[in-house]
């Protein structure tokens, strides 16, 4: 039963980094504004969820809901079929849901988790707040925008494609500040030297699998003075070489991310909104290969035109042309301290308390 002296927040997510660390990031943010609120988390694979963001749902005291849902791919694809039935399932079962908890917000940022929910949450007259975190708007947010009640969003230019509803606060995320000593006990963890120099490479939560095989064949080309931490994804290890200085993973918790990320001396990554935003808290040198074909080459972009980041494009890349790419960026110190100079100053700053204070103009409205 809902406790009737506390506001009931739901913060939907799941499936990837980025559209789960924003609204988790809110929540955090709203919490310091308001201790006497409840956050239950919905996710869409609890076991990937709880992998990823079993500390953030801790310190939230965020109650856990599963909520398998399809997706529709902008491509043909026989998945696109089965996963109608998963939409309309997942629709009933967060209609059922919402009318047990009866909460007082959804916040949501992108997940296709979140499109049944929030399509239940307008019928059921719940409180909704959509982020847009990429510059090209995603399909899971243009389908639940017209019933959102806000739409928070990162850059000037969604203001146009969202309208009146739109605000502009940069994209949330939790505190970065990484310390000595946190990154002393994650090179203890991943048995780490400060004297060599460290490459993490991450394809985002579920990882990438034409990173990956970039990589496999970019290893005997690098210096083996190099430390290797590559964020695989589950079951994406197929042909992984084994050598002494490369370690995968098939996920990393968030903590562990961001401190690891704070230690690199360079970061290959997809160009997601949520890794691009962690790389601008940390201010670290960083080389974008960008999903082809998709909303990653406009964020990739605009970062490029900001001389934030390196960018190469997957089609023209190998695993020798990457070495290279790789042990030029490494040599040429200035080149590094640029990059990583400006993409600290690239979004707008305490996107995270901004969003709590419209969360609390909501919620007293």
């Amino acid at each position: 039963m809902k406790d009737v002296r506390k506001k009931l927040i739901i913060i939907s997510g799941g499936g990837t980094g980025g559209p789960s660390m924003v609204p988790l990031a809110l929540a955090q943010a709203y919490r310091e504004l308001n201790a006497n609120t409840h956050f239950v988390f919905f996710g869409n694979d609890k076991s990937l969820d709880q992998d990823l963001f079993a500390d953030n749902l801790q310190a939230l005291q965020a109650d856990y809901y599963a909520l398998p849902s399809g997706k529709w791919r902008r491509y043909f694809s026989w998945h696109n079929f089965s996963d109608i039935i998963k939409i309309y399932s997942a629709f009933f079962r967060a209609y059922y849901y919402l009318r047990k908890l009866k909460p007082d917000l959804i916040i949501s940022a992108g997940s296709f988790a979140s499109v049944p929910l929030v399509w239940a949450g307008k019928i059921l007259k719940i409180k909704i707040l959509v982020h847009q975190q990429d510059i090209r708007p995603g399909l899971a947010n243009r389908l639940m925008a017209p019933w959102a009640d806000k739409i928070t969003v990162c850059f000037e230019k969604s203001l146009a494609d969202y309208g009146k509803k739109a605000l502009v606060i940069g994209n949330p995320s939790e505190a970065m500040a990484v310390t000595e000593d946190s990154k002393n006990v994650l090179r203890t963890k991943f048995k780490l030297s400060s004297d060599k120099p460290l490459l993490f490479i991450t394809g985002g939560a579920s990882g990438a699998l034409a990173i990956n095989k970039l990589i496999f064949t970019a290893l005997p080309y690098l210096s083996t003075d190099w430390q290797i931490v590559h964020q695989i994804g589950q079951g994406k290890d197929e042909d992984a070489p084994v050598q002494n200085n490369y370690q995968i993973y098939p996920n990393i918790a968030q903590n562990d991310f961001t401190a690891l990320v704070a230690c690199a001396d360079i970061v290959i990554s997809r160009a997601g909104l949520g890794a691009l935003t962690t790389l601008a808290a940390l201010a670290r040198p960083s080389i974008i290969i960008p999903m082809p074909n998709s909303h990653q080459e406009n964020n990739a972009a605009y970062f490029q035109a900001k001389e934030a980041v390196l960018v190469l494009m997957q089609a023209e890349l190998n695993g020798q042309k990457l070495a290279k790419e790789i042990e030029t960026l490494y040599q040429d110190e200035n080149k590094r301290m640029r990059l990583a100079y400006n993409i600290s100053s690239v979004l707008p700053k305490e996107a995270a308390f901004k969003g709590a204070k419209i969360i609390q103009a909501m919620l007293t409205e």
